[in-house]
């Protein structure tokens, strides 16, 4: 996913910024950050316009995508605490039920 100009609605919790991209190979995790997840669930459920003046883009592959040694260290531009940021504080909203025989 990249973002050209504008916002993401699905990254509130920062770090997706224009100019920037993330990528997620095939069977990881991804989608919208905890505070993303967290504002929609709470809002109320009416038709709403979203995107407006923004541009972005997103390809897929079946195929597992590698990156350079540049683009994850000599860079400096990996969000070191990806996983944390976006997900560490996802609440579980389901329970599971378990077998009573």
């Amino acid at each position: 996913m990249g973002l050209i100009s504008g916002n993401y609605d699905a990254k509130t919790g920062g770090g997706f910024q224009p100019a920037g991209a993330s990528l997620h190979n095939v069977m990881s995790a991804h989608g919208p950050d905890s505070d993303a997840f967290e504002t929609a669930r709470r809002v109320e459920l009416k038709p709403q316009k979203v995107g407006d003046g923004s541009m972005a883009f997103m390809f897929e592959s079946s195929f597992m995508v590698g990156v350079s040694e540049w683009g994850l260290k000599s860079s400096q531009k990996l969000q070191k605490n990806y996983n944390k940021d976006s997900w560490s504080h996802l609440r579980p909203y389901f329970q599971v039920q378990s077998d009573s025989k």
